[in-house]
């Protein structure tokens, strides 16, 4: 009886070995409000028959949505968004008005993720930077006649999670790893600084404060290379004095001429990428125009 008893663990012992290993369920909670960035993917235009209110667009995730350190939604996963709210031009230079709802988006696991938000102009509002940016940027291209609403395809808007979900991640997602935490360069937007600077005859130039982050000796020659993905002309990046140095890495006030980087600007999110040293990070402009 013993020695069946043996012989049964044995055999279990080289099943375990031998068979592929199990991939045991493992369960991440996705917090409500997780903001998930979505690209649109067609055009989406206020103009009279070409959208209609309810319609579904086509749209997907546009970056991997990250909850510590696993991916719980997969970047080029198509979303289930809808036009919501849409106005067509007037005169008398009443402009177009067109909404995108985001309703939800599979994750991992091919569950149900339930979205709230979407595209809406008159949504976000840091004020400082909407003061300055429709000065600068949209100015220019109001015309007494009224102007369709007009989303181009790869317009980025952000929704949330609607309600705390729990996700399968198993063995599906990807795990960032700790060499992909520890990036050697990282550029972020210091909103509360925002403010703008004279420069010569009364002209206002509006400077739009960044904070860099760089594991290396200095990040002088720092600059914009790209603005939505696409290459500009290098736009350099104002270097202030170094407010830390801890473990290799300097911590640097600067700014960059809002003006320069802002005629590139779209509808939805803007996107640009600084280079340092031969090191690149892209930053999300956290307003949606």
């Amino acid at each position: 009886m013993f020695q069946n008893r043996g012989f049964v663990s044995a055999i279990a012992f080289v099943l375990a070995i031998l068979l592929p290993a199990t991939t045991f369920a493992e369960k991440i909670a996705v917090p409500s409000g997780t903001r998930v960035f979505i690209e649109l993917d067609q055009l989406v235009t206020s103009k009279k028959k070409h959208n209609e209110e309810g319609s579904f667009v086509k749209a997907r995730v546009w970056r991997d949505v990250i909850i510590d350190g696993r991916t719980v939604v997969n970047a080029g996963t198509q979303a289930m968004v809808q036009v919501g709210d849409i106005k067509g031009a007037k005169v008398a230079g009443v402009k177009g008005y067109v909404e995108l709802r985001a309703l939800q988006v599979p994750a991992v696991d091919g569950s149900d993720v339930l979205l709230v938000g979407g595209y809406d102009r008159s949504g976000k509002s840091l004020v400082a930077l909407s003061v300055a940016l429709a000065v600068i940027v949209f100015v220019p291209l109001i015309f007494l006649k009224g102007k369709q609403a007009k989303l181009q395809p790869g317009t980025i808007f952000d929704a949330t999670v609607a309600n705390q979900v729990h996700i399968d991640v198993g063995q599906s997602a990807t795990a960032v790893s700790a060499v992909e935490k520890s990036k050697p360069l990282t550029v972020s937007i210091l909103y509360e600084l925002l403010e703008s600077e004279p420069e010569g005859k009364g002209e206002e130039v509006k400077q739009l404060p960044l904070r860099i982050t760089f594991e290396g000796d200095s990040v002088d020659g720092a600059r914009v290379i790209e603005v939505n993905g696409a290459s500009v002309e290098p736009i350099p990046i104002i270097v202030g004095q170094t407010t830390a140095a801890e473990g290799g890495y300097l911590t640097v006030d600067a700014k960059v001429n809002l003006k320069a980087i802002g005629k590139y600007f779209s509808e939805g999110f803007n996107r640009f990428t600084v280079e340092v040293g031969g090191f690149t990070a892209e930053v999300i402009l956290d307003l949606e125009l």
